[in-house]
């Protein structure tokens, strides 16, 4: 992707109520489900640059909402409004419905020794990476994000790829592949039975989706009510897949009393709400199972 594309700088919409920020959230999803799809996923994209300020107040919500139970600095997604915000702009930029996508990986990088300081501006940059092929008729959106403080410095990266199904074989077919040649998120498994792993319950509340989305900016229906759910398609409401990354790194942070300074996680199925999950992880790798035994989610850490 060439670097002279110039940044966009963008404005994360803030209101004084928390109905006047969903009314304008819901305002830009109903305009893409009624918007048509150009499907031009080979775009080059120029990278979305926002600021925001971190305050006390939202700090403790989010170690709230999570249960956190140590000081050890962790890589909350804080930022997480500005790439919401961010992301419904490339999704209309590439002409995909805000309804389409689903999180299908996740990379997360604690560059900082301290993490994330209250009461400071920060400034998020998201990229559009390219689209990779999948199967026949699915892609893989891939998004880079990196925050700093004030000072320039490097607090967190994150890379994303959101599945996208659906889409015309021929499509798919004629992808470029110089956007493409993005590499796979390395699969790490643990099996269910080890021995030596730790198993964590983990409690998913019917509200936790509705919880981050407040937190987060990011209200998709899917992920706050079951009635919404069902109206796109799907048996039930499931949470956000960043809500599912803080609420690992939270889990495995108090478990461990320790910083998560990386975490990759791959998703096999939505992880739905309310449930009763076990957490099974060794020193490096988890595997989260429902209450059947299945897979939700898999993936590697770093403490």
């Amino acid at each position: 992707m060439s670097d002279k594309l110039k940044t966009r700088w963008f404005q994360t919409p803030t209101s004084s109520s928390s109905l006047g920020y969903a009314t304008r959230f819901y305002m830009k999803v109903f305009q893409s489900l009624k918007a048509d799809e150009s499907l031009n996923l080979g775009a080059q994209l120029a990278p979305l640059k926002t600021n925001w300020y971190l305050t006390e107040k939202t700090t403790a919500r989010w170690h709230k909402v999570f249960n956190y139970q140590t000081t050890a600095p962790q890589a909350f997604t804080y930022s997480a409004p500005a790439g919401v915000w961010a992301l419904m702009q490339v999704l209309e930029d590439l002409g995909i419905k805000f309804s389409r996508i689903m999180h299908l990986r996740s990379h997360l990088l604690l560059t900082s020794p301290d993490g994330f300081e209250v009461n400071a501006h920060y400034t998020t940059n998201v990229r559009y990476m390219g689209a990779r092929p999948l199967k026949s008729r699915s892609v893989a959106l891939i998004f880079r994000s990196e925050v700093r403080d004030v000072r320039g410095r490097e607090i967190m990266q994150l890379e994303d790829e959101l599945y996208v199904g659906g889409l015309p074989e021929d499509f798919v077919a004629q992808l470029s592949s110089e956007h493409t040649k993005v590499p796979q998120a390395q699969r790490n498994d643990i099996a269910i039975d080890n021995p030596v792993a730790d198993q964590i319950p983990v409690s998913i509340g019917r509200r936790l989706g509705s919880q981050y989305g407040k937190l987060s900016g990011d209200l998709n229906p899917l992920h706050i009510s079951s009635i919404g759910a069902r109206l796109l398609g799907h048996s039930g409401s499931f949470v956000q897949g960043l809500c599912t990354a803080n609420l690992l790194l939270a889990t495995l942070g108090t478990h461990w009393r320790r910083s998560v300074r990386s975490l990759t996680m791959e998703f096999k199925r939505p992880v739905p709400q309310p449930a009763k999950l076990t957490l099974i992880c060794t020193l490096d790798q988890f595997s989260l199972i429902d209450s059947k035994k299945r897979v939700l989610v898999t993936g590697s850490y770093i403490c």
